[in-house]
C-alpha cells in the first residue's frame, strides 16, 4: 500500500483520546476529499490541536496518508496519516470567519451530501462498509448527558518531547452527551421510535471542558451547555449531524454538529477560537 497525497476539507474534529499504539494522545478528524468523498484521518497528532498553525474545521489541508488496512472493521473511509509527515494547511476561506458568505460557501460544501436517514447508511454499511454521512434531524427529542458533569480545569503540566518542544497535557473527557432524535419517516428505527446516540463532537466536549472553569459550577455549566447546544441550535439554526460508526463495531454516533443559520445573519464568534 503506497503514501499518498490527498487534499481534505476538514469537516470533523473529535475529542484526542490515548492510542497505546502511538503511546500518546492522538485525535481524528473527518472531512470531504477535493473529489467531494468522505475519508476518515487518524491519527492527529495533537500537536496540530494548539497554536497558530491548529487545525481547524473547514480548512483546507494536504496530508500524506494510505488507506488502513488493519481496522477490524474495515471502513470503506479510514485512511492512516505517516507517521512524522506534515499536514499543511491549504486554505483557511472557510474556517477563519463566519460570515454569509462563507456559510453559503459551507452549504455548498455540505449540503449536497445529505443522507436520507441513518437506517439507510446502514445498510450502505452492509453492502460496502460505508461508515460516514450526514444526517438531517426531522426533530430533535432532548439533549442531555449520561454521567454526573464535573468541573475540569485548564492543564499547567506539560509532556517533553523528544524534539525538545511541549505540548499540553491532555484532560481526558468521557463521552457523556447524547441526542435523541428523529431522522426521517422512512427510517426503519423512526417510525416507530427514535435514535439515542452519543455525540463526540469537539466543540462540545471542548466546551463542557472550558465552561466548567470558566462558571463555576455544575448547574450553571448544565444551563450553558444546554442552552447552546439545544435551544440556540434548534431556534437559531438549522442542525444536521455528522455520524459516524465506532472503530471496534459498526454502532453510529455523532461524531461532528454543523449548524448553518436559518437565516444568515450577523457573525457568530462564540466559539471561533476552538474550532
Amino acid at each position: 500500500m503506497r503514501w499518498e497525497k490527498k487534499r481534505v476539507w476538514i469537516i470533523v474534529k473529535t475529542y484526542p483520546e490515548y492510542s497505546r499504539g502511538s503511546r500518546d494522545w492522538v485525535a481524528c478528524t473527518a472531512g470531504l476529499t477535493e473529489e467531494g468523498d468522505w475519508i476518515r484521518l487518524y491519527p492527529i497528532p495533537t500537536k496540530h490541536y494548539s497554536g497558530e498553525n491548529k487545525i481547524r474545521k473547514f480548512d483546507l489541508v494536504e496530508v500524506v496518508c494510505q488507506k488502513a488496512t488493519s481496522e477490524k472493521l474495515g471502513r470503506k473511509e479510514s485512511y492512516k496519516v505517516k507517521e512524522g509527515s506534515d499536514i499543511t494547511i491549504i486554505d483557511r476561506s472557510l474556517s477563519t470567519a463566519q460570515t454569509d458568505r462563507v456559510w453559503k460557501e459551507r452549504n455548498k460544501l455540505l449540503l449536497e451530501k445529505v443522507d436520507p436517514s441513518l437506517s439507510y447508511l446502514g445498510s450502505r454499511y452492509e453492502e460496502d462498509k460505508t461508515s460516514l454521512g450526514l444526517i438531517k434531524p426531522r426533530e430533535v427529542l432532548e439533549f442531555y448527558n449520561r454521567k454526573d458533569l464535573q468541573i475540569y480545569t485548564d492543564p499547567v503540566q506539560y509532556q517533553q518531547r523528544i524534539n525538545g518542544s511541549k505540548t499540553p497535557v491532555i484532560q481526558e473527557i468521557p463521552r457523556m452527551f447524547a441526542y435523541r432524535f428523529k431522522c426521517s419517516d422512512s427510517c426503519s428505527i423512526c417510525s416507530n421510535d427514535y435514535h439515542d446516540i452519543l455525540c463526540e463532537d469537539w466543540e462540545l466536549l471542548e466546551a463542557y471542558r472550558r465552561w466548567g472553569t470558566e462558571y463555576g459550577d455544575v448547574q450553571t455549566l448544565w444551563e450553558k451547555l444546554h442552552d447552546r447546544f439545544y435551544t440556540w441550535m434548534m431556534e437559531e439554526r438549522d442542525l444536521y449531524f455528522v455520524v459516524g460508526t465506532y472503530s471496534l463495531y459498526p454502532t453510529w454516533l455523532i461524531i461532528g454538529l454543523y449548524y448553518p443559520p436559518k437565516k444568515i445573519g450577523p457573525k457568530d464568534q462564540t466559539l471561533d477560537k476552538w474550532l
